[in-house]
């Protein structure tokens, strides 16, 4: 029952990502470039949330990390806050959302395959079937308007996300082995330690030559969003879903951010519901059913 009820709550702390994720789509591509540009929000990003992570680690029991496993956190930080926090903003900016939403759902296959070569995962049809549910449905939602724009404006950006989104899906299978051994805090106040160093080098020049004074409150109001809600929760809730759930699992709900974006333009009064919709959000919310389903079935085998 207790096993029950941790992997009922990894799921929900998936779910709040995913949807912290989703929302931050459209607050990101707000505030960029106009109050702020990417490469200096990256900066903020890290600086904050790593500060966000040292203190939170105050409040939680005190691990020692031995110094093998703080250089593969140094490898992690590389792939899952420097190449993840840069490409996405800089993607974001260059390219649109529908593209954007496109390379995005690509996620999941990624981390399937990852997951089979490093974790040894076994690839089962009832877990591509999940993925191609769930893929299916994402395409379903962002193809009802017709074809994607993939203009050669926007082929820098798409680059640079379908980049970021193959270092996100290798990032979530390489961390599982530092969550199962330490505390996600521990994790993520290195892990964002590390990128720091990185990420605050490249994002000097843009930081340095901004006038910080000519940023109004609403758009303070959507870069804290990013910092607390998209980073440092965002990152909290993934990893607290690693550490319980596959990378497989935690990967599929990447799915839901693009209806979960839909949804936010219908309350905004950007968009309407309509049958597609809900069709598309019941078809993502199947995958991410049969694909975590396969895992339970796994599990119960190996207690007999």
């Amino acid at each position: 029952m207790h096993k029950s009820r941790v992997k009922t709550w990894a799921h929900l702390s998936l779910l709040a990502a995913n949807i912290i994720y989703g929302l931050n789509f459209s607050i990101a591509k707000a505030v960029m470039p106009d109050h702020i540009k990417p490469f200096a929000l990256v900066s903020v990003r890290s600086v904050s949330a790593a500060a966000l992570f040292w203190i939170t680690g105050l409040f939680v029991p005190k691990e020692k990390v031995n110094r093998k496993d703080l250089l593969y956190l140094f490898g992690c930080s590389f792939f899952g806050v420097v190449i993840n926090q840069t490409l996405f903003l800089v993607g974001l900016d260059m390219t649109t959302p529908v593209n954007s939403s496109i390379i995005l759902s690509t996620n999941p296959i990624f981390a399937f395959v990852f997951a089979a070569l490093i974790l040894k995962e076994k690839i089962t049809f009832l877990k591509g079937t999940g993925l191609a549910i769930g893929l299916s449905g994402v395409l379903l939602l962002i193809l009802q308007n017709g074809t994607p724009d993939l203009a050669s404006s926007t082929f820098l950006g798409d680059i640079y996300s379908m980049v970021n989104t193959i270092s996100w899906a290798f990032y979530t299978v390489i961390i599982k082995r530092m969550l199962e051994k330490y505390h996600p805090v521990t994790v993520m106040k290195w892990t964002f330690l590390f990128g720091m160093l990185t990420n605050v080098p490249v994002g000097y020049h843009q930081w340095s030559t901004m006038d910080w004074s000519s940023i109004p409150l609403v758009a303070w109001l959507q870069i804290g969003f990013v910092i607390i809600g998209a980073t440092y929760l965002g990152y909290l809730f993934i990893t607290f879903g690693l550490r319980r759930l596959s990378p497989t699992i935690v990967s599929t709900y990447t799915y839901t951010q693009p209806i979960i974006a839909a949804y936010l333009a219908t309350i905004m009064g950007q968009d309407h519901i309509d049958i597609v919709m809900v069709f598309s959000a019941l078809l993502i919310f199947a995958g991410v059913f049969v694909v975590s389903f396969q895992k339970k079935v796994k599990s119960v085998q190996m207690k007999y």
